[in-house]
């Protein structure tokens, strides 16, 4: 009698421990699904906000037209099927490498004229899903986004955008929401005018070449002569640059003068040549007469407009702002 009485109370035993293990079973499975509603989504808009945010401001973008072997970061003067990344940042100066001059970001200083493409561009739902893949917003799942420039004192309450004329310089998206979470993101920037380079060529039938250019406010002007851009090596001691600025503060003062006549090491080391910072400072207006006379070399250089939103942004001639990232 004491034998089924000891096998019953196993049974039992084994029986409640069998249900005890069900029970936990069942419950570690629905505890989850039981919180689920209140989860945050922040675990993973996080990381979307902060890389959109670092691709705006740290990126130049890239384009590519695959058919032709050309691309580069200018994609704002492109055609849309070709450009591959949109970016604000400016191209980045290094006078020691011209190759790396249009391939580099200066990194939260934002190009007034990628900023002006991007806010055009977003004119209706097919622009506004282009802008969305070329930030990769539609890898994982597709996200919305809101894009603007705003003032360093604007709040979620009362945002106050860097207006370019009665419009927000970038204001582009989607409406953000009040009712869905919305992770928000900010990078301190600030914005440079437009730049731009360009190349100036002797022909075959002279040795001499000018132009003349008329530059608004300008924060740097870079000239570059390489070792392939003396026209005749039989005259190579005769290649000579000069640059002369004539504007209202001050009469054709020679910048920069530059030549290898008579055996001066001016122009034969190649490299960039640029307007001393003195000058830019004291004498650049808000337009600039600027002549440039070559002889016997090629060419390059490259200016860069103080932005036309300084006063607006900050009295300064490179404003602060925030570029200011949601998504949902």
């Amino acid at each position: 009698m004491h034998s089924s009485e000891g096998a019953q109370s196993s049974i039992d035993f084994l029986t409640g421990v069998v249900i005890f293990m069900l029970t936990l079973t069942y419950l570690m499975v629905q505890i989850p699904s039981i919180f689920a509603p209140f989860q945050t989504q922040s675990t993973d808009l996080q990381p979307v906000a902060y890389r959109t945010g670092m691709i705006l401001v740290e990126d130049a973008g890239w384009w590519n037209d695959c058919g032709n072997g050309q691309g580069g970061t200018n994609w704002e003067n492109v055609s849309r099927d070709n450009v591959c990344r949109v970016g604000l940042a400016a191209n980045k100066h290094n006078p020691s490498n011209f190759s790396e001059l249009m391939n580099r970001g200066k990194i939260c200083v934002l190009s007034e004229n990628k900023i002006k493409a991007l806010n055009l561009a977003c004119t209706n739902q097919t622009t506004h899903n282009w802008i969305r893949d070329r930030l990769g917003l539609n890898i994982t799942r597709i996200y919305a986004y809101n894009i603007s420039l705003q003032h360093l004192n604007s709040t979620t309450a009362e945002p106050m955008f860097i207006p370019n004329n009665t419009h927000p310089a970038l204001c582009i998206g989607n409406r953000i929401p009040k009712t869905t979470e919305v992770e928000k993101m900010e990078r301190l920037v600030a914005i440079e005018g437009d730049s731009e380079a360009r190349r100036m060529n002797l022909d075959d039938s002279t040795n001499t070449s000018s132009i003349n250019l008329i530059l608004p406010e300008l924060s740097s002007f870079v000239i570059r002569v390489g070792p392939g851009d003396f026209h005749d090596a039989n005259r190579t001691a005769d290649a000579r640059v000069n640059v002369t600025l004539n504007n209202t503060k001050h009469n054709n003062i020679s910048v920069i003068n530059k030549h290898n006549e008579s055996g001066i090491s001016g122009l034969y080391v190649a490299g960039w040549h640029a307007f001393n910072k003195t000058v830019i400072d004291s004498y650049l207006c808000n337009s600039n007469n600027i002549t440039i006379n070559a002889a016997w070399c090629n060419v390059s250089y490259m200016w860069v407009n103080r932005s036309n939103w300084g006063k607006s942004a900050a009295n300064s001639s490179m404003p602060s702002a925030k570029l200011v990232v949601c998504i949902w």
